[in-house]
């Protein structure tokens, strides 16, 4: 005899003639008591846009999946009741029911309900943004960072939770630098070919903003590199990579004239107008680096009218910026004004992108050939030595 569960899923069938072959199937599984397979099929079909048409998820987990819940994976059903929860009419019913599948997991005592639980928190803190409870969903994040700190084998999907729900929180607050950082995070766990292609743009734009804006964000090289950063080549924001290459390369002239080439679009963007001194004072001071940079560690006395010329400052001007670098500690060095030059010891590192590393390479080639003439000298001059003793 059929239990209410399965009666359920049967009158569904008959009710939804779209959705009959599959629930039929969801049916027989779990009449089998196949759990395994029943979570595989269900984690299919939850993506299916049929199934997410009028709320039906809700009623499919509420009348059918609550039936074995504490029988399959205890992660796969927290990833289904993060879906169910979506459907949900308002956030506090969401977040109402997320809780109650919370306390059904914490009072099961099952073993493995961590992970599952410090996921459906996350989801929870994403409630609490919705809801205008900030705190609460600064707490949340930051407990789940401490979490995932003391965890092993962590699911890369419950990690992406934890630093998708905190560069939700930065977004908000606009804190650019802490948003670039933990989207960065989250992009290290989600696979590129999971994620819809209007998300995926709408966050390689996010983010490519957030590191112009970042204060101090001044190296590029990650972004560029990561391929979410192809979605910007489409949906009229190659101007943006542009921009990103520009600064990558501290290249002030390039960015004047970006600055004027893309002027409508700039101007379109508020938040780079706001902060437009703070971006006309990054681009020189990676100018500045990439001066720096280019030059052998031996040959690193520069002269303050030389990067005066490079960063289109004049000479006080070329005064503050070394002292606005060496502040920041992306530099060290010595400022001789009697001289009128700075003696740098140290640059802070960046990642290379290819065609950087591709000069790097161009440079060592230049000094092993200045390194192998140097010892065919010294071997010849230590010949003629010998021949005079």
């Amino acid at each position: 005899m059929a239990d209410r569960y399965q009666a359920w899923i049967e009158g569904a069938a008959a009710e939804r003639p779209q959705l009959a072959a599959a629930l039929a199937e969801l049916g027989e599984l779990y009449h089998r008591k196949l759990w395994h397979q029943l979570t595989v099929q269900l984690e299919q079909y939850i993506e299916q846009p049929e199934f997410q048409e009028g709320g039906f998820l809700v009623a499919l987990y509420q009348n059918f999946v609550a039936g074995f819940a504490h029988k399959v994976n205890l992660l796969k059903l927290a990833f289904f009741a993060v879906a169910v929860g979506k459907q949900m009419a308002s956030p506090e019913e969401g977040s109402a029911f997320i809780q109650d599948v919370i306390a059904n997991l914490e009072a099961s005592k099952q073993p493995d309900t961590q992970q599952p639980i410090l996921y459906l928190r996350m989801q929870l803190a994403q409630y609490a943004l919705v809801q205008g409870r900030l705190q609460d969903c600064k707490r949340a994040f930051e407990a789940g960072r401490e979490e995932l700190d003391g965890l092993t084998d962590v699911d890369p999907q419950v990690s992406a939770s934890v630093y998708y729900a905190a560069s939700l929180y930065h977004k908000q607050q606009k804190e650019y630098a802490q948003y670039y950082r933990a989207t960065l995070m989250y992009l290290a766990y989600v696979s590129q070919d999971s994620l819809p292609q209007d998300f995926r743009q709408a966050l390689a734009v996010d983010i490519s903003l957030a590191a112009l804006l970042g204060e101090d964000v001044y190296n590029f090289g990650e972004l560029l590199l990561h391929p979410i950063i192809n979605a910007l080549k489409e949906g009229g924001f190659g101007w943006l990579l542009e921009m990103l290459e520009c600064f990558n390369s501290g290249n002030i002239h390039r960015y004047d004239e970006l600055c004027t080439r893309h002027a409508v679009v700039l101007n379109g963007q508020p938040a780079l107008v706001a902060h437009e001194r703070r971006l006309r004072e990054k681009i020189t001071i990676l100018c500045l680096m990439e001066l720096i940079s280019s030059l052998p560690p031996d040959r690193r006395t520069i002269a303050l009218s030389t990067v005066a010329d490079c960063t289109k400052l004049p000479l006080d001007g070329v005064e503050f910026l070394l002292m606005k670098t060496l502040a920041l500690h992306l530099i060290e060095g010595v400022i001789d004004q009697v001289d009128g030059s700075v003696q740098v010891s140290w640059v802070q590192p960046r990642i290379l992108t290819l065609p950087q590393i591709e000069g790097l390479r161009a440079r060592l080639d230049g000094w092993v050939d200045k390194v192998s003439g140097a010892a065919l000298t010294l071997e010849n001059e230590a010949v003629g030595i010998a021949q005079t003793s």
